[in-house]
């Protein structure tokens, strides 16, 4: 039975990896109301209620910065010794402040044994730190395109190269 498990939660951890999205934001414009914002996105008030805690419908502030609301994905997590929010915020590569909010918690200290909600619909997939490559004498854009599977126009964006002829040895591109 065991055995059985853990492929099951393999499956299951792919798929919600691939159906998660990065959180996004509305900033409140005049005129906005929250109905209209949940017609806009194609979602119920009660759905921006919940992903924006303490809103008040009537009380929308110009500027306020609105968490847009995605179909909902949950894991849990039973906290052990030595858990807070930012180890297990970077463990299951969600936003800490999303996994606090989540849990109606204000400070990171968490207690042993509770279980907390993990807001995997939020899952950041890879690290947020760019790849590098350090440019060796004879390297060429092209080849180093090549080897980390992306574009020469990526390359260029990335690394805001006016020329893109024009690397030398010991330069420090972002290739991802």
């Amino acid at each position: 039975m065991k055995k059985a498990i853990l492929p099951f939660l393999i499956v299951l951890a792919l798929s919600v990896g691939a159906a998660a999205a990065a959180p996004e934001y509305h900033t409140v414009a005049k005129g906005d109301t929250l109905y209209g914002l949940a017609r806009h996105y194609d979602v119920t008030v009660a759905e921006f209620m919940e992903f924006n805690p303490g809103l008040i419908p009537e009380d929308l502030r110009i500027g306020a910065k609105l968490l847009i609301p995605v179909e909902t994905l949950w894991s849990y997590h039973v906290v052990q010794p030595g858990d807070n929010s930012r180890s297990l915020a970077k463990q299951y590569k969600v936003p800490e402040d999303l996994l606090l909010q989540a849990n109606g918690l204000t400070a990171e200290k968490l207690t042993a044994g509770e279980m907390i909600r993990i807001p995997m619909h939020f899952y950041l997939g890879q690290s947020q730190e760019p790849v590098t490559h350090t440019v060796e004498i004879g390297d060429t854009l092209y080849e180093i395109a090549l080897k980390y599977k992306v574009t020469l126009a990526q390359l260029v964006q990335w690394n805001h190269l006016q020329d893109p002829n024009a690397i030398m040895a010991g330069q420090v591109l972002i290739v991802g």
